[in-house]
């Protein structure tokens, strides 16, 4: 009796401690990607069909540590689901994407017809390296320039968070295109006082701003109470989205806020650096 019951304990406690390994095993699958920022080099058919973007930032990928990656395909972005349940594997969940016309691409359409095909992952030499089911080919990706003190992996310097003239050219899907080029809607951090200040392409913006890392969030703004002809509502529209960053990220000139799932609320342009008011 005693002999079964020491086999029956011992049993439970290497079932135990399989399943514990099992479980941090799953934890740490895809640990290395959270927090990552990707530009497209190459994509390698199976077949040998090589095919390159013509420009590089036009296709991206940001992986969150929430499941959450953000995506660019030419002239759309848009966000997704990722999950690793072990070391080398990944799944993608459905693409959920803008439908702006884009100039018709090969590579395009292969990202987003093949996007939930993808099944393993390999890091290497500073790469990713994203391969299709039944060897139908791999992405590669370079990491993705970023600035900041708080540059993503693998990033270089190109332009600043803070003391750069940001000047708005998408919020959510929609273009921004001032009528008045004096009232394009803009934002300056300034990281002595932890200000921002701006327009909302009609009245004066101010406010706090927090950031740690990658994440970013602003205070209550205030603004002059001025009733313009033009711009009304997308002054409106930019300080709800200012309310709904979480998160930031530079590609080359661009600045792109987004809220806590990844999505991105607002897109910024350098226009240059610039000494906050």
């Amino acid at each position: 009796m005693r002999h079964a019951m020491a086999g029956w304990l011992l049993c439970g406690l290497v079932g135990g401690f399989a399943m514990t390994v099992a479980a941090q095993t799953a934890k740490d699958s895809g640990a290395g990607l959270a927090g990552t920022s990707w530009r497209l080099v190459e994509f390698r058919g199976g077949d040998d069909t090589v095919l390159t973007p013509g420009d590089k930032e036009r296709y991206t990928l940001a992986f969150a540590g929430n499941g959450r990656v953000s995506i660019r395909v030419d002239c759309n972005r848009g966000n997704a689901t990722w999950k690793s349940d072990g070391p080398g594997q990944i799944k993608f969940g459905p693409m959920a994407l803008t439908r702006m016309m884009c100039p018709p691409a090969a590579l395009s359409n292969n990202i987003v017809k093949q996007w939930e095909h993808v099944r393993s992952y390999v890091m290497k030499n500073g790469q990713l390296y994203l391969s299709l089911m039944a060897d139908g080919g791999t992405y590669e990706f370079e990491p993705l320039p970023s600035s900041g003190s708080n540059a993503a992996p693998g990033g270089s310097a190109t332009t600043s968070l803070e003391k750069t003239d940001w000047r708005l050219i998408r919020l959510g899907d929609a273009t921004v295109t001032a009528a008045d080029p004096q009232r394009t809607p803009n934002l300056v951090l300034d990281p002595v006082s932890h200000r921002v200040s701006g327009s909302g392409g009609c009245n004066r913006l101010s406010g706090g701003y927090e950031i740690k890392g990658e994440q970013l969030t602003f205070g209550q703004m205030a603004s002059t109470r001025m009733a313009c002809p033009s711009g009304m509502e997308t002054e409106q529209k930019f300080l709800a989205a200012l309310r709904q960053v979480k998160r930031w990220r530079i590609a080359g000139r661009q600045l792109e806020l987004m809220d806590d799932s990844g999505g991105v609320v607002a897109v910024l342009e350098a226009g240059g650096a610039k000494t906050t008011e």
